[in-house]
């Protein structure tokens, strides 16, 4: 097997509690390490990442830490030090990148150890959209929450079921969106559109950086395999996380802003029309349970996670009551803030 040399990309701001799982994990990853560079970019983290990071690689040469404070800061062009958070981040480390394809990927996170070759042969994939002029130029790969309670079971459900989504657009030829924490795009990609210093700022940055590679002609591949199926830790701050996604969504003016809208106000909706015949939401509900335990167990089986399949009864209602708090969240002025930074 040909081997091409591969760098993964970790943004890392105060992760003190997450960073090693995903380090022993790169660890444990069957790629040949001659072949592996792993960047680890501190963002001016003010707990114990720097320490925890440098003891861990301590006698490791394929991972590096960069250390993004004021003075390499200082160092960078206007249009880097212009950029925020992650996007910043990921733009020093690109140009530290030797690889020949980028994996990205976050320090809550805990890869499978066959994530690297897996993703790496959906590049070889024949051209999905009929064009023949470029490689495929990104590939997502697929992230669910770890789940540890019935709450974290209905996130890896929703996780998964969306990524289903994902996947059926794909098969039509429409791009919906890719996943900062499991991702992977061509060198001559990212370089064609100039980086994030090119493509600019985002709060999803990961939608941004796949949008951008799409955009200039490069075939994508959303893959729906167990090879590729990482887990990320539960978020501290839920309605935080959401909010970010919500405004990523109406600032990209992305297409998938329609479906999660309908999604939360599918709660008020289905109130309203129980005024007009007290069964009706009864049998919404009941249709939709139906086609999530279809959907789901099919979903399910194909990836391996056969132990949500008794959630999907309590996903069917976190759907409709979570969805509808996380609009309303959304729209309460209150500011953003993410990793310890306010957007």
């Amino acid at each position: 097997m040909n081997y091409p040399d591969v760098t993964i990309l970790v943004a890392a701001r105060n992760e003190e509690d997450n960073v090693v799982d995903l380090l022993k994990s790169i660890e444990k990853l069957n790629y040949p390490k001659d072949k592996l560079q792993v960047l680890v970019g501190n963002d001016a983290s003010t707990d114990a990442t720097e320490e925890i990071i440098t003891a861990f690689i301590s006698g490791k040469p394929y991972f590096n830490l960069i250390n993004v404070d004021e003075a390499l800061l200082a160092q960078q062009p206007e249009n880097i030090r212009s950029l925020k958070g992650k996007a910043r981040v990921l733009a020093i480390m690109s140009h530290h990148a030797t690889g020949d394809f980028y994996f990205y990927t976050d320090a809550d996170v805990e890869l499978p150890v066959t994530w690297v070759e897996t993703m790496l042969s959906h590049f070889e994939l024949p051209d999905n959209t009929g064009t023949d002029t470029k490689p495929v130029g990104v590939v997502v790969g697929i992230t669910i929450v770890k789940a540890t309670s019935v709450f974290t079971a209905c996130q890896a459900l929703e996780w998964i079921m969306a990524i289903s989504e994902m996947k059926l657009f794909s098969v039509m030829k429409i791009a919906t969106t890719g996943m900062g924490n499991n991702m992977a795009v061509r060198k001559e990609a990212y370089w064609e559109n100039g980086g994030y210093e090119t493509i600019g700022f985002s709060i999803v940055e990961d939608y941004a950086l796949y949008r951008a590679v799409i955009d200039s002609g490069y075939p994508f591949v959303q893959t729906f395999v167990p090879g590729v199926l990482a887990h990320t830790k539960p978020p501290k701050k839920y309605f935080e996380q959401r909010k970010r996604w919500f405004r990523g969504g109406m600032e990209s003016r992305s297409f998938l802003i329609v479906p999660i809208m309908m999604q939360a106000l599918a709660l008020p909706a289905v109130v309203i029309l129980g005024f007009f015949n007290l069964w009706l939401p009864l049998y919404i509900f009941l249709g939709v349970l139906v086609i999530n335990l279809c959907t789901g167990t099919f979903v399910l089986r194909k990836l391996r996670q056969t132990f949500l399949i008794p959630y999907l009864p309590v996903y069917t209602v976190y759907m409709f009551v979570f969805w509808f708090f996380q609009l309303v969240y959304y729209i309460l002025p209150t500011k953003l803030v993410w990793k310890g930074r306010t957007y």
